[in-house]
């Protein structure tokens, strides 16, 4: 069951006027709570906190989302999101800096990842690429409408993900997760320097595979590269790490084995708990 906090309060209704509504103007985080933890608390605050830095948002300091989120009592396996919003404006792109930022936190029921966690996924090309945008790149603002097309371009139960590219068909992201690929025992993630988010689990990743000596590399990756590696997972701070078993487009298919090094990293992580 979903339970709904606007600015401390119960409810679940935003002001019409609110700029996350109007223009997507703001910034958001998606938790896990398992275990009775809030996992990677402090990485989300830090990327929040740089998000709303970014944007001239006025950061809402964590006592008051710990607070918030005692009072939507989360059952453990949860997903807690916090969102702030640029509040309520008129018409008109143009704010006023002393406008009240809205901040809506939020509890969701985790939800069922087994199958995928445990056999891996299938997954496809999408067509819609993702917006180039230096200024936004890496954080998590509100404006998804790239990530809403590209995902609804595949509705099959059997796909669980679709890859996003740029214009110049790199490979960026998933509709929901961070790539990783790994080829002659060494990782390579997508350089993300001019668009897609920089999730914390990602960012986990990379840290551990520094500290158990495997050599990781932050590149632009082509599509034709990319198909050719010996692994491909993804991440993000709800599924953990997912494998890709093959990759469909079209009529080609393009299938990857299970890779040793992959299993360590899952295994380290203990991301697949659920």
């Amino acid at each position: 069951m979903s339970s709904f906090l606007i600015n401390g309060r119960v409810g679940s209704n935003i002001d019409v006027r609110d700029r996350g509504f109007q223009y997507g103007d703001g910034v958001f985080e998606t938790i896990a709570y398992s275990n009775h933890k809030l996992a990677l608390w402090d990485e989300h605050m830090q990327r929040l906190q740089q998000a709303c830095k970014r944007l001239s948002l006025s950061f809402i300091e964590e006592s008051v989302w710990l607070e918030d989120i005692k009072k939507l009592q989360p059952e453990n396996n949860s997903v807690i999101k916090l969102i702030i919003s640029r509040g309520v404006s008129g018409r008109g792109y143009a704010y006023t800096s002393g406008d009240s930022v809205t901040r809506v936190a939020a509890v969701y029921p985790w939800p069922n990842y087994t199958q995928q966690n445990t056999q891996g996924i299938t997954a496809v090309f999408c067509q819609t690429p993702v917006s180039m945008n230096p200024l936004l790149a890496g954080i998590k603002h509100l404006n998804r409408l790239d990530n809403v097309l590209a995902r609804n371009e595949f509705l099959h139960d059997d796909i669980a993900e679709g890859f996003m590219l740029d214009n110049q068909q790199h490979i960026i992201e998933g509709t929901m997760s961070n790539v990783f690929c790994v080829l002659d025992n060494e990782l390579y993630t997508p350089l993300l320097d001019q668009c897609g988010v920089e999730g914390v689990m990602r960012q986990q990743v990379i840290k551990l595979a520094e500290q158990l000596n495997i050599p990781v590399n932050v590149i632009e990756i082509s599509k034709q590269n990319f198909l050719q590696m010996d692994a491909v997972f993804l991440t993000n701070s709800i599924i953990g790490l997912w494998n890709v078993n093959k990759i469909i487009e079209n009529d080609n298919v393009t299938e990857f084995l299970k890779c040793d090094l992959v299993g360590k990293l899952k295994d380290v992580l203990g991301t697949s708990q659920v």
